[in-house]
């Protein structure tokens, strides 16, 4: 376990190349437990599928990882294989950011749910946080005050009609309100005197914070109105961060994106599926992963509509399937260089904070 509590356990075997297959122990909240299927933490498997939370949107591909690192040392490879456990996932990314900036690793496998599908990269996601003015009178007498909610309702109507960019792999970005408080919050016969509004922002590779701001901030009808990325206090180390992570998509063309497809194609064959390809639609922690340079591919099992819903499940094949697909990689990922020639990311291979 590392300072911030991501667990993390190695393989290692001589000199080569380091791999590092990551996923996060973190999850959503249950939600309504009667509206499950079965209790969410009982691990049930009904229909071929095992049922709970986490059983997708991560667990069952860290398990997979696991049993596949075990496996592949079994088989025999040169260099050092990393499995890591992630923390805090849903909720900023710290544990990847620390990883990011404190392990070597040369390529990483993100197992996030895919369909069993090679995943490229992701929109990034960024929490903005719209403040709007107002001052407070009795409800009674609305004229002697200034009501927030006017305001937010008149940029609700004009962030459904903002024009947003768009790209031939990710579709187009996306800006969804998700919240509305207005304050004081405690009567129902006050004006408001203040309105925030989250909107959750999804932003393409050319999309920095700052300018999705800047639009978000242009249908603003009143220049009172603010518009910020959002701050969350960082549970683990105390510190404030913005609510940011950029797109990522890492370049296809790279050796190990094409070791990548070619062993999970024969993993996948063996259990008489065919390899797709594509992006996620949800942000991941791959961009703070990728922070020094390591590229990174994703594979997970699972279906990826599930995640966070009452309905959280997953094909017990499907985790047979991975476990192989990850195996198979990793050996291919880490046969001495010599005979290989290809598959190496770059970087350094020494390890910081594991045992």
């Amino acid at each position: 376990m590392d300072e911030v509590g991501n667990a993390i356990g190695v393989f290692r075997r001589g000199d080569g190349p380091t791999l590092m297959l990551c996923g996060h122990l973190d999850t959503v909240p249950l939600g309504a437990e009667e509206r499950w299927p079965h209790p969410p933490l009982s691990g049930v498997v009904e229909g071929g599928r095992l049922w709970g939370r986490g059983a997708c949107d991560m667990k069952g591909a860290l398990a997979s990882m696991v049993f596949a690192a075990a496996d592949a040392a079994a088989s025999g490879f040169r260099g050092t294989l990393i499995v890591s456990g992630v923390v805090q996932e849903e909720v900023g990314g710290l544990g990847a950011r620390h990883l990011g900036a404190t392990l070597d690793y040369d390529a990483v496998v993100l197992g996030e749910p895919s369909k069993l599908r090679l995943m490229l990269g992701h929109r990034g996601c960024t929490v903005v946080e719209v403040v709007f003015p107002g001052a407070i009178a009795h409800a009674a007498k609305a004229s002697l005050g200034e009501n927030a909610l006017t305001h937010a309702g008149r940029y609700l109507v004009a962030l459904e009609d903002l024009e947003l960019p768009s790209d031939p792999v990710f579709g187009g970005s996306s800006a969804t309100p998700t919240r509305l408080t207005s304050l004081p919050s405690d009567s129902s016969n006050v004006v408001p005197g203040e309105a925030r509004l989250t909107v959750d922002y999804r932003s393409l590779p050319d999309e920095s914070a700052a300018a999705l701001v800047a639009r978000l901030r242009s249908i603003a009808e009143d220049e009172r109105i603010s518009v910020s990325v959002a701050q969350d206090p960082q549970r683990g180390n105390g510190q404030a961060s913005l609510r940011t992570a950029p797109a990522y998509l890492v370049d296809a063309g790279l050796p190990v994106v094409a070791t990548a497809r070619a062993a999970f194609t024969r993993a996948l064959a063996r259990h008489g599926r065919t390899l797709a390809e594509g992006v996620w639609w949800f942000c991941t922690d791959a961009p703070h992963l990728a922070q020094r340079g390591a590229p990174v591919v994703g594979f997970g099992p699972g279906e990826e509509e599930l995640a966070h819903t009452t309905n959280e499940s997953i094909e017990v094949a499907d985790l047979h399937a991975a476990r192989d697909a990850y195996r198979e990689f990793a050996t291919a990922y880490l046969t001495p260089l010599e005979s290989v020639g290809v598959g190496r990311g770059g970087g350094a291979l020494g390890l910081k904070g594991t045992a």
